[in-house]
């Protein structure tokens, strides 16, 4: 099992949710008004006057083949929005109860 965290521009969130729909990602959690700074490029997205943009931020629980559809989806729409910003990480998942 991953867990894959999507953070991106709360610009993205119909794109988004359009690609767990495309993905069949059923469970996530939902993290909205998440402020933040990318670490190569773009603005900080921080909900202040200077710096208005907001983040949203998504963790899902999946197989190890369904993490690499998401991260693949993630980087084509990465592709068309450069500009709003979305990054997709992983990690193990030793153990799940539920």
């Amino acid at each position: 099992m991953k867990a894959v965290f999507i953070v991106y521009n709360q610009a993205l969130t119909e794109r988004v949710a359009a690609l767990l729909d495309k993905t069949n990602t059923r469970g996530f959690t939902r993290w909205q008004d998440v402020m933040g700074r990318g670490t190569k490029t773009g603005d900080p997205h921080m909900g202040t006057h200077t710096w208005p943009a907001m983040n949203t931020a998504i963790l899902s629980v999946v197989d190890a083949d369904m993490a690499e559809k998401l991260l693949r989806e993630v980087e084509e729409l990465n592709k068309t929005a450069e500009a709003q910003g979305i990054r997709a990480f992983t990690w193990n998942v030793e153990e799940m109860v539920g």
